[in-house]
């Protein structure tokens, strides 16, 4: 009987499956599924440490202290007033760390939950670009948010 859920052989033929069905979509339907998933990731854990982060309306510069104490794994750099540079040591995606996937193309959900925790902790719209990620071979996972100053 396997340890925990994650042990679970059924799971890993599952997201075999999974990576190698999202490795078939065109861009446009890939991004579709990953910004959801994204979204339900930040809504049950993220959001609310980036929430945290900037009660009492904390600048951006505040702002992005407090999440570098909340977080421990990332770095969060105010490069102007509408970009972070955010920098990951490591993958912070559960999936990836259990061993259930492991295709770059994930990276992409990633960048989707950062614009959704910056999104709903700042109220303003997010883009997000991603400059490097572990999954493709850099040492680190480098992102850059750009907030709409509207």
């Amino acid at each position: 009987m396997p340890k925990s859920n994650l042990d679970s052989p059924f799971l890993r033929f599952w997201f075999t499956g999974w990576q190698h069905g999202l490795e078939e979509l065109d861009k446009s339907s890939r991004s579709t599924i990953l910004k959801q998933c994204a979204k339900a990731c930040a809504q049950s854990f993220t959001v609310k440490i980036f929430q945290d982060a900037r009660s009492g309306g904390a600048d951006l510069k505040s702002f992005t202290k407090s999440l570098q104490r909340l977080v421990p794994h990332a770095t969060y750099e105010k490069l102007s007033d509408n970009e972070i540079l955010v920098t990951y040591s490591r993958c912070g995606c559960d999936l990836v760390a259990s061993g259930l996937v492991n295709s770059p193309l994930l990276c992409e959900c990633s960048a989707h939950n950062l614009q959704e925790n910056l999104e709903q902790s700042l109220g303003q719209s997010v883009e997000v670009q991603i400059l490097g990620t572990i999954l493709r071979g850099d040492q680190q996972c480098v992102l850059l948010a750009r907030i709409d100053p509207s």
